[in-house]
């Protein structure tokens, strides 16, 4: 899709009543002149006149370069996916043998300094890199950034499911909570994925996404257009409408 046509689309959804835009991929930092996008939305507003809230999702190895670029275009929020600050699991599970987990936290950073609001996004695999939780949720208490762990889902309709590399969000929870002593938060909406919990000391707070252990599907209010202009209403779907 162009620029113009993502901007078509947007537009209509707002007049449905959206009022949250996630740009995502693949990896859009990838893709030319993201800020013209960026800023072609930023001019949208809600049914109730309101800013239309524009998001950015990213495995963060260009956000260095980019965040002032996309803060100051009208980006409000960013999420950055990070699974491990061993270089090892990072290269593994990122699939990349060029760059490293520093490289993520310093767009974390930018991005905290250009203003944006940011969350991190970790995948917890079993037998993968599940001994990396706590040294993230450590990392993640001085960064100022919401760091959110994900039960690992194998999406798509070709994909081999297999249950036995799920750590369920309940274990996570208990784990960084003998560490870290955390209360729950809760969710902010019914149709928000994370359930959130704080640590006790003040120093932010956490999310799991229990999506495979405890599935939310029937609060679920997100729709996704794919590269083609596919709408999809699920992760799991193999057409779109």
């Amino acid at each position: 899709l162009s620029f113009e046509e993502i901007a078509r689309l947007t537009t209509s959804f707002v007049a449905l009543g959206v009022q949250k835009v996630r740009i995502t991929g693949g990896e859009p930092l990838l893709r030319k002149g993201l800020e013209d996008l960026i800023a072609m939305l930023a001019g949208l507003r809600t049914l109730e006149g309101a800013p239309l809230e524009l998001a950015l999702t990213t495995n963060g190895l260009l956000l260095s370069q980019k965040a002032s670029l996309l803060a100051r275009a009208g980006l409000h929020r960013v999420t950055v996916s990070l699974d491990a600050l061993n270089p090892d699991v990072f290269k593994q599970m990122a699939d990349v043998a060029d760059a490293g987990p520093e490289d993520v936290i310093a767009g974390i950073e930018a991005a905290h300094a250009a203003g944006l609001k940011v969350k991190a996004n970790m995948v917890v695999q079993r037998g993968v890199n599940e001994a990396e939780i706590l040294p993230m949720a450590a990392r993640f208490r001085t960064l100022g950034a919401t760091l959110r762990f994900i039960e690992f889902m194998d999406v798509g309709s070709s994909n081999g499911w297999k249950l036995d590399q799920v750590v369920p969000a309940k274990d996570i929870i208990e784990l960084i909570d003998t560490h870290f002593p955390l209360e729950r938060l809760g969710r902010g909406t019914p149709s928000e994925v994370s359930d959130r919990w704080q640590y006790r000391d003040g120093s932010g707070e956490i999310g799991v996404i229990s999506s495979v252990s405890a599935p939310f599907c029937g609060q679920c209010s997100r729709a996704r257009i794919s590269a083609e202009g596919g709408l999809y209403t699920c992760l799991f779907a193999s057409q779109g409408s």
